[in-house]
């Protein structure tokens, strides 16, 4: 077993689904696999955040500074809890629905992450203005791709969601980044299956940015080329 699936960074191919249903070998056969429910993927995704917490708090009650318990520089806990464990289950949780076969080939999650940056941007032609949260996304979108070149690991779409995801830490406004991330009718409509997660109820949304909003609370300081600069990953 290797680094990262000791992370658990390791994304698995999402069975094959029709109508809401995971087409397997026992589907084959007649016995439908019913996908996870919302409950189960947003109780992995509030483990996540609960274990963040605890590592926090941990690293207060032995006398380390907020900068030190939130640093991957200096901590390695919490590059492994953050790009390991929370990246994971929030993927767990975005993947639900989403249609990443195309005609030409197959889209990723990072996709999502460019197509729903460039609606936001057509909102700012449109209303002259963005938010704080609308700003620091799209601006986040363009660093974590400056990071990246043609045949480097830091292309590597799966990289580049974690470095995004570290980079709405960083700012504390992750939670609001989801939001966004589901705010443009089309883009939704084109990554996402009307079953999903993120589309078929109103209240996983809700969920979601309830769920993550306590790690607005830390401070911290990841490396978005953590990565490519630290591990042996070619």
């Amino acid at each position: 077993m290797g680094l990262f699936d000791l992370l658990g960074m390791i994304a698995r191919k999402p069975p094959e689904t029709r109508s809401g249903v995971a087409v397997t070998s026992s589907t084959r056969n007649q016995k439908a696999v019913m996908m996870p429910t919302s409950a189960d993927a947003l109780q992995g995704l509030s483990c996540a955040v609960r274990r963040i917490d605890e590592h926090f708090a941990k690293g207060a009650a032995s006398g380390k500074s907020l900068e030190q318990i939130g640093n991957d520089e200096t901590n390695e806990d919490i590059a492994v809890l953050v790009r390991g464990q929370l990246c994971s289950a929030l993927s767990y949780v975005l993947l639900h629905g989403f249609k990443s076969h195309t005609l030409i080939g197959r889209y990723h999650i990072w996709d999502f992450v460019l197509q729903a940056r460039d609606a936001t941007n057509a909102r700012l032609q449109k209303a002259g203005s963005l938010s704080e949260a609308e700003r620091t996304f799209t601006d986040a979108v363009v660093e974590v791709n400056s990071l990246a070149a043609d045949g480097t690991p830091a292309n590597n779409p799966n990289i580049k969601f974690r470095s995004f995801v570290c980079s709405g830490l960083n700012h504390r406004l992750i939670h609001q980044w989801i939001k966004i991330l589901a705010e443009d009718d089309d883009t939704m409509t084109k990554f996402y299956e009307p079953w999903a997660f993120v589309r078929k109820d109103d209240d996983v949304l809700s969920q979601m940015m309830t769920t993550l909003q306590p790690l607005s609370m830390h401070k911290y300081a990841l490396s978005l080329d953590y990565e490519t600069s630290r591990w042996d990953i070619t």
